[in-house]
């Protein structure tokens, strides 16, 4: 190919890629998850599949050894051409190896995730936000990346798909939830290997679907430990999956094996599988409750921080809620305000503009001295409306108490002092 074909070539690929940027503009990304059977793997292939993972392992190991025998070895300098490495025995012993499945491209997007970790890890050095070290040596891998549709792994039909570099084909379950799409365009995905078996997430570009329907009425979210979620109706949705009896009996038993023997490997399969279908099931009933909110034509909440909430007695209320996998996907949705975290939601009385600061978490009714007397959630849920609709504390910006109390005094009519001073209510 001489020089001109080659500019002509460049410039048709350039030219496709900006076309296909423009489309995807007016597309939405969405991830699509199936499982690989697993009473349909051959012997064949769950050994390649169990040693793709593993060579993984060995790959990132490798690299951050070789990073560490020089200053001039950089990550992103690494040769993915190289085949035959080293790694470590049970002896910490070099012995070579050979790698035969992991993929090219497999290895290039695990060099690019790699140094994608690190610019995250100095980004969050730098603001400060959490102490960060290094990238630790791998004692697992669970992901392997695959880049180009058609090329690292491809859909044959509604049953079967394709992964380069592994032998034969694989069956699955879930192609259906996604193929028959009109005009979808698939992009890359990623194997996964957890303790319920195998299973590949497809990356997909799919048309923009029509915006249904909503009921024409706003609605406030209350979280909350006691009760997970409740709504401004006056409705209270107890959302929560405790540890199953199974989990606890695995882990008691995990609990007297000798740590890293082939019994111990077996009971921490069991537990791993356990924490799987906990998670199924968390992430059910999140779909639900957000399915069931967003039907409203405006859904309010707080930016709660849920994490600080694992202290003070609450790690097991957060932990069995799902608290935080509501509140991502609320977030994403375009009919969800999110108010700013220090609002006073529950402690502020709208219709008399009394702040009571004697409140409790204890304390699960509200009562003012102007004759508001209900339930402490539903009375926060209504107050992320009043908020909402007096455009108060709406965004994640930061408000001071003086700010707020003469904001609020602003729009109820009533001066500072009745704000700021003590109020003759009972709290009980």
């Amino acid at each position: 190919m001489n020089n001109e074909e080659r500019i002509l070539k460049n410039m048709r690929i350039a030219k496709t890629k900006r076309e296909t940027v423009e489309r995807h503009k007016s597309m939405l990304v969405k991830t699509f998850e199936v499982k690989i059977q697993d009473n349909k793997i051959s012997p064949l292939q769950r050994e390649v599949l169990h040693r793709i993972f593993l060579e993984q392992k060995w790959y990132k190991n490798y690299i951050l050894n070789w990073c560490e025998q020089s200053s001039e070895n950089r990550i992103s300098k690494f040769d993915t051409k190289i085949n035959e490495i080293t790694k470590k025995d049970k002896d910490m012993r070099d012995v070579p190896v050979q790698i035969r499945y992991l993929s090219a491209q497999s290895r290039q997007c695990l060099v690019s995730r790699m140094v994608s970790n690190i610019k995250t890890l100095k980004t969050l050095k730098d603001r400060n936000l959490q102490r960060c070290g290094k990238l630790k040596f791998s004692k697992e891998e669970t992901i392997i990346d695959l880049k180009q549709y058609g090329v690292s792994h491809k859909i044959l039909s509604s049953k079967r798909i394709r992964i380069a570099g592994l032998p034969k084909t694989f069956i699955v379950n879930g192609l259906k939830q996604f193929i028959d799409i009109p005009l979808i365009e698939y992009a890359n995905a990623r194997l996964i290997h957890r303790g319920t078996g195998y299973y590949v997430q497809f990356v997909c570009y799919v048309p923009k679907e029509k915006v249904q329907e909503k009921t024409d009425v706003e609605l406030g979210i209350d979280f909350g430990c006691e009760t997970s979620f409740t709504l401004s109706n006056g409705e209270k949705l107890p959302v929560k999956v405790p540890e199953s009896e199974r989990l606890k009996k695995c882990q008691k038993s995990m609990a007297h094996k000798r740590k890293g023997s082939k019994n111990w490997c077996r009971e921490l399969l069991k537990v791993r599988k356990e924490y799987q279908r906990i998670v199924n099931r968390k992430n059910d009933l999140a779909n639900k409750v957000v399915a069931k909110v967003c039907q409203y034509k405006t859904v309010v909440i707080q930016d709660e921080q849920i994490k600080a909430w694992h202290k003070g007695g609450h790690g097991k209320a957060v932990q069995y809620s799902v608290l935080g996998k509501v509140k991502a996907k609320l977030i994403q949705k375009d009919n969800v305000v999110v108010l700013n975290r220090f609002v006073p939601t529950t402690k502020l009385c709208t219709n008399c503009g009394i702040w009571h600061d004697e409140l409790r978490l204890s304390d699960r009714v509200f009562r003012c001295s102007c004759g508001v007397n209900e339930d402490r959630d539903i009375h926060a849920a209504k107050n992320m409306l009043w908020f909402y609709k007096n455009g108060v504390g709406v965004g994640r910006t930061k408000f001071k108490r003086v700010e707020m109390e003469s904001l609020v005094s602003s729009i109820i009519g009533r001066g500072s002092q009745v704000l700021s001073g003590k109020h003759e209510a009972s709290v009980l």
